[in-house]
């Protein structure tokens, strides 16, 4: 069984960018590693979902089942979501358990909106996407901050460079 590590935070805050990068890092070192990236699930997955309360619970389900599995086969699942409620975040801690560690990925709400990589955020203001701009977002709980990376000030490298050391540090510390 492998550990699962969590990356989460509002739409923009570099989840996807960090998460493969993370990968391939790992990947590179040798790691068995699987990259589950809560967009692209949407995708195939949960094409079936909305994103309605009942159906963004769901999908997090879905994917915490796919890590679980993976983790099962001792490849090392990485998996990034917005997850904003704490509801998401419950259902996942219930069906991944110790295995899990949560890693929040911080930006503020007006850094998500200026970088805007998928252009929700202006489709939100212009009417064509639903619930983004006045969606709720759970402040992280304190087990939910197992690694808190904050992607407002610095750049992508020192970002991936801190993701990564938490990560083999928690994951050397496992050997011992």
């Amino acid at each position: 069984m492998s550990p699962v590590f969590w990356l989460f935070g509002r739409s923009g805050a570099g989840k996807t960018t960090l998460g493969d990068r993370l990968r391939r890092r790992l990947a590179e070192s040798g790691r068995p590693v699987f990259f589950l990236d809560g967009d692209e699930a949407r995708a195939g997955l949960s094409s079936d979902l909305g994103f309605g309360k009942i159906a963004r619970v769901e999908h997090h389900r879905r994917l915490a089942e796919v890590a679980r599995l993976v983790s099962d086969q001792d490849i090392l699942p990485v998996v990034a979501t917005m997850a904003p409620e704490h509801s998401q975040r419950d259902l996942v801690n219930s069906i991944l358990g110790p295995r899990l560690t949560w890693v929040f990925i911080d930006a503020t709400f007006d850094e998500c909106v200026r970088r805007d990589p998928k252009g929700l955020y202006r489709r939100a203001r212009e009417g064509t996407v639903a619930n983004l701009l006045d969606y709720p977002f759970d402040d992280p709980r304190e087990h939910e901050r197992a690694l808190h990376i904050g992607t407002g000030h610095g750049d992508v490298q020192s970002s991936v460079d801190e993701l990564t050391r938490g990560v083999l540090s928690r994951l050397d510390g496992e050997r011992d």
